[in-house]
């Protein structure tokens, strides 16, 4: 009755590992949808995306380049740890330049549908917190761990 009890907690211990739910996730894009901002909204003819964060320590890192009307953008997630972190979005404070110049500085915003599969045609977006500034993009990869 001892070795089966022994063994019973030895599989519960290690089976708790494999129940905790992810909590650091990637996601990778190079097919961006739309980029706004205070001139207009434009689709995007070429970009690059990276996502990675962690909820349990709200460490977080997001790299918008891309083409779109024209002009060049970047939205980068500058403040790290963000604001907070979810399984399905990061709020915190961004920077964004068109054609190199910046055009918001310190300025809050959220990226959300984060918890999508990739290549199902799903995507992701990020809003700034007065609703001018946009990107969003497909998820072409994921990794959660």
């Amino acid at each position: 009755m001892k070795a089966f009890r022994s063994a019973v907690v030895a599989a519960l211990f290690l089976s708790l590992p494999a129940l905790a739910a992810p909590v650091v996730h990637s996601i990778w894009s190079s097919h961006g949808l739309y980029v706004a901002d205070s001139t207009g909204r434009y689709t995007v003819t070429s970009s690059n995306t990276v996502v990675a964060w962690n909820q349990s320590t709200n460490t977080a890192f997001v790299n918008f380049h891309g083409f779109a009307g024209g002009n060049e953008y970047d939205f980068e997630l500058v403040g790290s740890p963000a604001i907070a972190t979810t399984v399905d979005d990061i709020t915190g404070v961004w920077n964004i330049r068109r054609n190199g110049a910046f055009i918001c500085t310190g300025c809050t915003g959220t990226a959300y549908w984060l918890s999508q599969p990739a290549g199902t045609g799903s995507y992701f977006k990020f809003y700034d917190s007065t609703n001018v500034f946009h990107f969003s993009a497909y998820i072409d990869a994921r990794k959660d761990y």
